[in-house]
């Protein structure tokens, strides 16, 4: 058996955990000597595996990349409600921009968050790679028109996917339509050394490379 893991990232998805290892390449952080990489399948599980996880004793670093979706005050105080729940005090009222880092305390291990897209805006994963899209990018309009363009009665998604819809219909345009979003980084077509990356990437040396 497998001893338990120190360091873990816990994510929403598949499409997330991609975009961790691929930007983590780019910026030549060594994730796999850092921390694991678990993708939940959504952010109800993983919010149910929150309160399992933090009382792992073997836990030293638990990192988690979640989505704001439509409110992000809402999706703030669903995670700090298992945090104190869990034990953590001194819990603070809106994430950090850079990211939110918190001291362990007692048996609870150090624990991260951040919040897609930026920390201080609702939205999701593909907000955040929209941000990643080269300034000046011809397709991005073009793509958002014809995502708006489409009549609300035909519309098949929901408007809270509304930045998937566009980031996947701008995927679709590009040399290999259908590229991945991890893919997506790694065939540049989106620029891994944007300002948001950036901060993104310091959030993750400073939660699994900081004693």
């Amino acid at each position: 058996m497998p001893p338990p893991r120190e360091h873990v990232l816990l994510v929403e998805g598949k499409d997330d955990r991609e975009v961790v290892y691929q930007l983590c390449n780019h910026h030549q952080l060594d994730n796999q000597s850092l921390f694991t990489v678990e993708a939940k399948d959504g952010y109800e599980r993983l919010r149910d595996d929150l309160s399992v996880r933090l009382r792992v004793p073997a836990l030293r670093t638990l990192g988690t990349v979640i989505d704001a979706d439509t409110n992000l005050a809402d999706r703030w105080h669903s995670v700090c409600d298992v945090l104190a729940r869990s034990g953590y005090a001194g819990l603070p009222a809106a994430p950090a921009e850079d990211g939110t880092i918190l001291a362990a305390q007692g048996r609870l291990p150090r624990f991260g968050i951040w919040v897609m897209p930026d920390n201080r805006l609702s939205g999701m994963l593909e907000d955040f790679i929209q941000h990643l899209v080269h300034h000046g990018d011809p397709l991005l309009p073009r793509a958002r028109a014809s995502v708006d363009g489409i009549p609300a009665a035909e519309r098949r998604f929901q408007e809270v996917h509304h930045s998937k819809a566009l980031i996947h219909t701008w995927l679709a345009w590009q040399q290999e339509p259908g590229t991945p979003l991890g893919l997506a980084v790694t065939r540049r077509y989106l620029d891994a050394n944007h300002a948001l990356a950036q901060r993104f990437l310091t959030w993750l040396r400073k939660l699994f490379s900081t004693p």
